[in-house]
């Protein structure tokens, strides 16, 4: 402010002394060409006494002057000029001659050609009435301006420094109360009465910024808690598809830090064709979606504009578990269709044989049988299919309690007894109590498919181990030394419908669900299953539960 109100000063003043210079300048020469004129008129009235009864071009043949001296004749002819080396032409036409014809003088300034340069001319009428006429040039009187003009431009230049000086020590005493408020308490400055307003403003402009500030900080944490705490992946963009914000999970998805990604543009950060993709979209149609798949997750990828700004926001949302669970539902459904048919078909087709009586009487008890068997096996199927439906919907059957597994164990081995005995199977039980926080149903059901399976998929006369034991936890170990299973199906066996060998779970009547009851009773215990397992010498599933002090 101080200094565009200096340099406006000084300009103004610079201009008001240019102007005086100039004025000055101007009268200077005004002044000179006046006394150069008064020379004029004395030097022709000088020579015109000398003329008195003598012959004029007599005498002006002897003259000499500096100045240039013409006589013309009452007609304008020119009969003596001693700066002239010809014949002239006629002056009559000459402002200062024409002057001097009529009322006896003339003067003027004025460009001649004669002599290519200005001069200033005066003219009187003699008494044989012929004009004598005296000029000199006008550079005597220029020469004179120009003398004095050093003298003006050092004067001029004092001037202004003198004026800067002072308009310096003006502004400053002018300026010091404005430039002493403090903004952030201007009710405290002592200014001129002119400014009490322009102070009491800025108080009140204050005190509004501060509000609004405290306002914009609330909604700021607001929204970063909010964005912060997404489970959907965050990032606005410029207009330039540079990061200015992202949120932890979308730093997750797309493996990077924040400070990684602020500041640069999406594709710096991640050059997948989908992403390049989405980008393109987004600025010809102003939104875009598509699948980005990452270190085994999928992501879905929502960008939009956002409308009256010039940014955009990218929402990535994980569809992993989803697209998942859709697909393992699908296989489930395949599945569940495929394990009904089969006994469905059977029974149909054996019932439809019996119905037409195309079965001889004594085959008539096999039918029976076959269909008696497979509709237990369909029952078998669908209630295990319910079991897994309630355990996917959280329906459990009661609530978690204390409960010994080791009871819960050895009831199973018990009940399983006369089925290890008719597939010549040596069950035995041993174990201590392990206390457990969990449902009793539920691990009755683990138990027994544990078990179930050790016996169905073992040799004949093979041998199945359960053992409970209390070691800081809950352990359950079923062993036996059945058939064993593949190491490439191992990671896969806790599958619903999945089998090593079809042919034998259709000969045992196993579901194929019985493994997968485990793995959620399991989940749902919090529980930890290993499986160990060799092909012909049998298989050992063991099950860690957190353990709970005894109950007495």
């Amino acid at each position: 402010m101080k200094r565009r109100i200096f340099i406006g000063f000084t300009l103004l003043v610079a201009a008001f002394v240019l102007v005086a210079v100039l004025v000055t300048g101007n009268l200077v020469r005004t002044v000179a060409r006046k006394q150069l004129l008064d020379q004029v008129v004395q030097e022709a009235e000088q020579i015109s006494q000398e003329l008195v009864g003598k012959d004029p071009r007599q005498a002006l043949a002897g003259l000499i002057s500096s100045s240039r001296v013409t006589l013309v004749a009452s007609d304008g002819a020119v009969l003596f000029d001693n700066w002239a080396d010809g014949e002239l032409d006629n002056h009559a036409d000459r402002p200062e001659l024409a002057a001097a014809a009529r009322e006896g003088s003339g003067s003027a300034i004025r460009y001649s050609d004669t002599t290519n340069s200005t001069a200033v001319y005066y003219a009187q009428r003699l008494e044989d009435g012929t004009l004598l006429r005296v000029a000199a040039p006008e550079r005597l009187a220029r020469g004179l301006a120009q003398g004095v003009a050093p003298f003006l431009v050092i004067a001029f230049l004092l001037l202004m420094a003198l004026l800067l000086l002072f308009a310096n020590i003006i502004l400053d005493r002018l300026i010091k109360p404005i430039v002493s408020i403090d903004l952030d308490h201007p009710e405290d400055a002592v200014v001129y009465d002119e400014l009490l307003p322009l102070v009491k403003r800025i108080d009140q402009q204050n005190k509004h910024t501060i509000a609004q500030m405290d306002a914009l900080e609330a909604r700021r944490m607001e929204l970063n808690t909010l964005v912060n705490g997404m489970h959907e992946g965050f990032v606005a963009m410029s207009l330039k598809d540079e990061i200015i914000l992202i949120n932890p999970s979308a730093c997750s998805m797309l493996g990077v830090t924040e400070d990684q990604a602020l500041g640069k543009g999406l594709p710096a950060i991640n050059r997948s064709p989908v992403i390049l993709m989405v980008l393109e979209e987004l600025r010809s149609l102003g939104t875009a979606d598509g699948l980005l798949e990452k270190d085994g997750r999928v992501y879905m990828l929502l960008a939009n504009r956002i409308q009256g700004r010039s940014g955009a926001i990218l929402l990535l949302s994980d569809q992993t578990d989803k697209l998942q669970a859709e697909d393992m539902r699908k296989r489930f459904t395949a599945n569940v269709s495929h394990e009904l048919r089969t006994p469905l078909t059977t029974i149909c087709g054996y019932a439809e044989l019996l119905d037409k009586g195309m079965v001889k009487s004594e085959d008539a008890g096999q039918f029976y049988g076959v269909i008696l068997r497979e509709s237990k096996r369909m029952l078998t199927l669908v209630e295990d299919i319910l079991r897994l439906s309630k355990l996917d919907e959280g329906h459990l059957a009661g609530q978690k309690a204390a409960v010994n597994l080791h009871e819960v164990a050895k009831a199973v081995s018990q009940s399983l007894e006369l089925m290890a005995d008719e597939r010549k199977v040596h069950l035995s039980y041993e174990g201590t109590d392990a206390w457990v926080l969990g449902d009793a149903t539920l691990l009755d059901e683990l138990c027994s498919n544990l078990i179930d399976n050790a016996i169905k998929y073992n040799v004949e006369n093979g041998t199945v181990k359960v053992r409970v034991t209390n070691c800081a936890q809950a352990i359950l170990t079923v062993t036996d030394t059945g058939i064993g299973i593949e190491k490439e199906h191992q990671p896969r066996v806790f599958e619903r419908f999945y089998r090593t060998d079809k042919s034998r779970s259709k000969a045992t009547g196993g579901t194929g669900l019985g493994l997968s009851i485990v793995k959620h009773a399991a989940e749902f215990h919090k529980a930890k299953i290993t499986l160990q397992s060799q092909v012909g010498q049998g298989t050992s599933i063991t099950v860690v539960f957190p353990a709970l002090r005894a109950q007495s």
